[in-house]
């Protein structure tokens, strides 16, 4: 070999000598820190419809969302123009109730929050809508409780009040600061 190849051959070898480790060398992994982790989503859906059922097969609740984002480290559950479906006894029309948003807590607590209307499906019960900007619901014990506006109002009447504590099961409404009541019997 004459000495132009072995300078070549040297420049070739000291090249791959240098670069070689980089080549090799995996990428740094980023460990997220348990503040980040906790702030990201553990997943996401969209058009998500949730069915829970109780021990013996029968519906407790419904929930369907446009777009749903599960924080697991922080405990909750956040919707984007959530309509929830809460059934009552096996017989007993359900009440569906709708907002802008919605926050679903390890607890079977939901925070709803922007236009919040709750409906009854059942025509013969007494109040037949409840509509606010910002409710708590108790899933499990099935009341409902709002510091903010409240309009309720059924066939032949419409009660304004600044909050509300109603309890679903029993159909009981607690008004905390009535402001008005118009009542209209039908002719």
């Amino acid at each position: 070999m004459n000495r132009l190849g072995l300078i070549i051959a040297s420049l070739f070898i000291l090249a791959l000598v240098l670069y070689l480790p980089g080549f090799l060398e995996e990428p740094p992994v980023q460990v997220l820190d348990e503040d980040a982790r906790a702030l990201t989503p553990t997943y996401q859906a969209r058009n998500l419809t949730t069915t829970i059922y109780d021990e013996q097969g029968n519906r407790i609740q419904q929930v369907f969302s446009s777009h749903m984002e599960h924080y697991q480290f922080l405990g909750f559950v956040l919707f984007q123009a959530p309509q929830y479906t809460i059934y009552q006894e096996t017989n007993e029309p359900p009440w569906q109730v709708v907002a802008s948003e919605g926050t679903l807590y390890d607890n079977n607590m939901i925070q709803l929050e922007n236009d919040v209307v709750i409906v009854s499906k059942n025509p013969e019960d007494f109040v037949q809508r409840v509509e606010t900007d910002y409710l708590e619901i108790d899933l499990d014990k099935q009341s409902m409780v709002s510091e903010a506006h409240v309009e309720i109002s059924g066939p032949d009447f419409l009660i304004q009040s600044n909050g509300l504590k109603a309890d679903l099961l029993n159909k009981t409404y607690e008004l905390n600061q009535h402001v008005q009541t118009t009542y209209q019997p039908a002719n």
